[in-house]
């Protein structure tokens, strides 16, 4: 009689070989290039409607783009935050300089509004030496001494004269102020249909002006002349107060060289008591020279 097989003898067949298992995929680790990207570019997006900040913003925005591309181009890391970084520094950057460009703009007319009620040379004025290496706006019309200064607030001169303008004593401009229409709310209206009526008290006034370069270079009338009105109450009303389009702006007018000649339209929104005895006002940018006209 055979003995029973015994357990854990060298019988037995060996195991068969464990298959290795394979490591798990490692997560991807974190991006930081992306998230300064996104934090830069959100503070350049704000910092970009702040007057004077914006024009830091706009270079802190470059640094959030740079930050942005260094991350997205990282390989095996997540490219959330840098894609989200470098879209608000792309906008913050636009934001930046067209504001930039708006708040220039705007402080330039303040300050050329702020600059007090200083008459511009007239021919009358002309005692003694008159050697003028400024800039200066004159009237080239006659005017017999009996009637005083003209082009003065206090002096307007009429609708139509010609006045001549000089940059560091050469001439640079003559300007003709046309008929006015002191209350153009139906044309403003007609012109496009996204234009805002005018505020409570007020109305739109659309002046055509001709300008003619007389400079040896070129000139562009909308940068080099600012325009407002002074109301009988003596506050003062421009462009920039309100954001209507015009027929045939003086904005448009491009660049003109010597004896170029343009015509062009200010709208401005004055206040409605006493519109016909207010003035219009004709100055240089970065000059506080001024020259008046009576309304209409």
């Amino acid at each position: 009689m055979s003995s029973p097989p015994e357990f854990g003898g060298s019988n037995l067949p060996p195991a068969p070989p464990v298959p290795p298992v394979a490591p798990a995929p490692l997560a991807p680790t974190s991006n930081p290039f992306g998230l300064v990207s996104l934090i830069v570019g959100a503070v350049a997006f704000v910092g970009a409607f702040i007057p004077i900040v914006n024009y830091v913003s706009g270079f802190a925005a470059i640094a959030g783009l740079v930050f942005g591309i260094i991350a997205v181009t990282r390989k095996g890391k997540p490219k959330g935050l840098a894609k989200g970084g470098i879209a608000a520094s792309g906008v913050a950057l636009l934001l930046s300089i067209v504001l930039a460009i708006v708040y220039t703009i705007g402080f330039v007319a303040a300050v050329n509004d702020a600059q007090g009620l200083k008459s511009g040379t007239s021919s009358s004025d002309t005692s003694g030496d008159s050697s003028d290496s400024g800039d200066s706006l004159t009237d080239p019309t006659e005017v017999p001494s009996n009637e005083g200064e003209v082009g003065t607030r206090t002096n307007p001169a009429p609708i139509g004269t010609t006045i001549a303008t000089t940059a560091d004593g050469e001439p640079e401009y003559e300007i003709t102020l046309g008929a006015p229409t002191l209350n153009a709310d139906a044309i403003i209206a007609a012109e496009n249909q996204f234009n805002d009526a005018a505020p409570a008290g007020m109305q739109y006034a659309m002046l055509p002006i001709t300008v003619t370069y007389q400079g040896t270079t070129t000139g562009t009338p909308w940068m080099d002349l600012d325009v407002s009105f002074v109301s009988a109450a003596g506050t003062t009303h421009s462009e920039l107060d309100s954001s209507v389009v015009g027929p045939a702006p003086l904005s448009d007018i491009n660049e003109l060289y010597p004896a170029g000649t343009a015509t062009g339209n200010v709208v401005i929104a004055i206040p409605t008591a006493d519109a016909a005895t207010g003035t219009w006002v004709i100055s240089q940018s970065f000059s506080d020279q001024k020259f008046y006209s009576a309304a209409q």
